[in-house]
């Protein structure tokens, strides 16, 4: 089952003015701050204060390979994605597939979060993806 809402992923064309606006000027705190040189991305995670729940900050750091960088071209910062989180994700992607919406093998990125996305012509064109409960952050 969906068991909670975990993040909302935003591309933003420039990490540092975003935590600006999230962490100094609205007081959020900043968890976590990674990059991907494999996927061309900086990132950082925000976690609104009753915690568990994030914003995710994705900046194309390396456009000729960042799968992000088409969407900021055309949209500019936007939302990229809506995240799930599900304590029984292997079992709810099988429902999904039942229900005709498949995804992507269950991976683990580069934020540690274990992670699959739903296909994208299945859920209306809205970005969906599923983090996994019981393995978040790696553990």
């Amino acid at each position: 089952m969906f068991n909670a809402f975990h993040h909302i992923a935003v591309v933003v064309p420039k990490l540092d003015e975003a935590l600006t606006l999230f962490r100094d000027k609205m007081g959020l705190d900043v968890v976590m701050e990674w990059s991907s040189e494999d996927e061309g991305n900086e990132y950082a995670a925000v976690e609104l204060a009753d915690g568990g729940n994030y914003l995710e900050l994705i900046s194309p750091a390396n456009k000729e390979i960042s799968r992000f960088a088409d969407h900021l071209d055309r949209h500019g910062t936007s939302v990229h994605h809506i995240a799930f989180r599900s304590d029984t994700m292997d079992e709810l992607i099988a429902e999904m597939e039942k229900n005709g919406i498949s995804g992507t093998e269950p991976m683990i990125s580069s934020s540690g979060w274990r992670i699959n996305f739903f296909d994208e012509a299945a859920t209306l064109g809205i970005g969906l993806q599923l983090v996994d409960g019981k393995h978040e952050n790696g553990s």
